[in-house]
């Protein structure tokens, strides 16, 4: 079974909590052990399995636009799931349709609490904003998956007038986080934000932001907080003029 959480993000233009995230403990030997678990099938969880299985065959979900790398189901070892939580978001920039999302990934051994937040839970990765003149109930595609757990994927498709726009990004145990955006690569240690926008040409630009949500909580007290902050994150985009120059930017999609 898939896991989407939708939950709202903290604000946070630092870079000292980011550079604490990926400090990571993952060794050489975490590596290899990754690799042989995954290869002996007697570490493999039949039962989850078989709900990925029955879920691909599902009438609606086979009928419905796929993201990126098509979820073939394959079993994988027993583990603890679902620290992983995707938000949809929108930008109001000049009348256009500016659809994106939000991954972000629970703290664990390998990505480190920051200190100041005792309630911190979630980490944000990744965040897009596609512009698109295709909007419609099968026309964008968004996935999180913690198959590879404690490597993280988020994957999404949005469609446009020029071609989808289609993403892949991963976050590593070993401290690696970076997305690939129309076969274009993004280190996002260098900005977990990227804005895309699709020109009338057939040709398409980005934008790589350092402004990003930084924690989020869990569970229903957490929401107000998490609510307030992520509204807080698209306003200051909405409100940036670099932001603005570039949605606006001559030959964009209408």
């Amino acid at each position: 079974m898939k896991s989407f959480l939708l939950l709202a993000l903290t604000v946070c233009s630092c870079t000292r909590v980011l550079a604490q995230m990926l400090d990571s403990v993952w060794t050489q030997a975490d590596a290899a052990d990754y690799v042989t678990r995954h290869n002996d099938s007697t570490t493999w969880d039949m039962e989850l399995f078989a709900e990925d299985l029955a879920h691909e065959s599902d009438t609606v979900w086979a009928r419905s636009l796929k993201p990126a790398l098509s979820p073939l189901p394959t079993p994988v070892p027993g583990y603890d799931w679902g620290y992983v939580s995707m938000r949809i978001t929108e930008l109001d920039i000049a009348d256009k349709t500016i659809l994106g999302a939000t991954y972000a990934y629970a703290y664990d051994q390998y990505r480190h609490k920051p200190t100041e937040d005792s309630l911190a839970y979630y980490g944000t990765f990744f965040n897009i904003f596609v512009l698109t003149d295709t909007v419609g109930d099968n026309t964008r595609a968004l996935m999180v998956n913690s198959r590879n757990a404690p490597h993280y994927l988020g994957t999404g498709k949005q469609l446009t007038s020029i071609g989808p726009v289609e993403f892949a990004q991963l976050s590593l145990a070993s401290g690696e986080n970076f997305a690939i955006v129309s076969q274009q690569y993004f280190d996002l240690r260098q900005g977990r934000t990227v804005l895309v926008a699709p020109l009338r040409d057939g040709s398409v630009r980005f934008l790589q932001l350092t402004d990003s949500p930084e924690s989020m909580r869990s569970g229903a007290a957490g929401e107000e907080y998490n609510n307030a902050v992520i509204q807080a994150f698209q306003q200051q985009l909405e409100m940036d003029p670099r932001v603005i120059a570039f949605f606006t930017q001559a030959g964009t999609l209408e």
